[in-house]
């Protein structure tokens, strides 16, 4: 179905939570087509939910693989709908939403996955129109297994707007509200933060291979070990200085491998990933004043 098809079955009226929203995901790439395949697998209506891409080709793929209208106009897509999910490129994202800003009614949802996109500079590129914005910080991951997000929204916004485009979204994962000024630090941690660990994880995994284990088993020694650590981490609580003491023992090869991570410092290795990842995540988008 296009974009142009699905328009007739436009509902103008406000969305106040009592009727399946009509979702236009702008940009239906890694994290965008993510948001599409956990909507639907999470019983949205595919006559609910539109997308669009930057090439025809990949928009026909999209159309073929979920039934859903799709197209490369996002004015089309945005025409009527009552949630905007913005998932483009940080330097796509101002011309994106002021393309479906220009059709969108007032007071929609605008929910974007973009990194380093402020709510502030999410409301100016919205232009005149007033929206409802909503900021997410998560991972394709995290998106695949309805893990958790991050969100954040302007402090005047109501109450009643979060809840509602929550609730409407709830298949994509738990959302754990925060204040934007931490938002970075999500993006950083829940988003980039796995990527990091799986970093440090390929080193087990290839010190099990170099050891003559089969590859395979290698690899799942290692998700295992990373599953482990997860429970490790719930166990202990937030105020753990120390979440891996209870599987080490004094003289230990635990131990040894511990005093030999603590000796290279690691953990202060990851904590600067962490804090680069933040630095970048400020400048990777300009604030709407330095945009103008």
């Amino acid at each position: 179905m296009t974009l142009t098809d699905s328009i007739v079955t436009d509902d103008r009226t406000p969305f106040t939570g009592d009727r399946v929203p009509l979702v236009a995901v702008l940009g239906a790439g890694h994290i965008g087509g993510t948001v599409v395949a956990r909507l639907l697998a999470g019983g949205h209506p595919p006559s609910r939910l539109r997308a669009t891409t930057r090439s025809r080709a990949h928009a026909a793929e999209i159309a073929a693989a979920y039934g859903i209208a799709t197209g490369e106009d996002n004015a089309e897509a945005a025409s009527g709908a009552d949630i905007l999910v913005l998932a483009v490129r940080p330097d796509q994202a101002d011309a994106v939403l002021a393309e479906a800003m220009r059709v969108a009614e007032p007071a929609r949802y605008v929910v974007s996955f973009v990194a380093g996109y402020s709510v502030a500079r999410l409301t100016s590129a919205a232009g005149p129109t007033p929206v409802h914005a909503f900021r997410v910080a998560t991972n394709v991951a995290a998106l695949e297994k309805s893990g958790v997000l991050a969100v954040s929204t302007a402090p005047s916004s109501p109450a009643e707007s979060l809840e509602r485009v929550t609730a409407a979204l709830r298949p994509l994962g738990t959302f754990v509200p925060l204040p934007e000024s931490h938002q970075d630090t999500a993006a950083s941690t829940l988003g980039s933060g796995a990527a990091f660990l799986a970093l440090a994880a390929a080193g087990v995994r290839e010190a099990a291979s170099a050891a003559g284990v089969a590859p395979e088993h290698a690899l799942l020694f290692t998700v295992e070990a990373l599953e482990c650590a997860a429970a490790l981490l719930r166990q202990a609580g937030p105020a753990s200085a120390e979440p891996w003491a209870s599987l080490v023992t004094p003289g230990g090869i635990t131990a040894a491998g511990i005093d030999s991570l603590l000796s290279h410092g690691v953990s202060d290795h990851m904590a600067e990933a962490v804090r680069a990842a933040v630095d970048r995540a400020r400048v990777v988008t300009p604030t709407p004043t330095e945009a103008t």
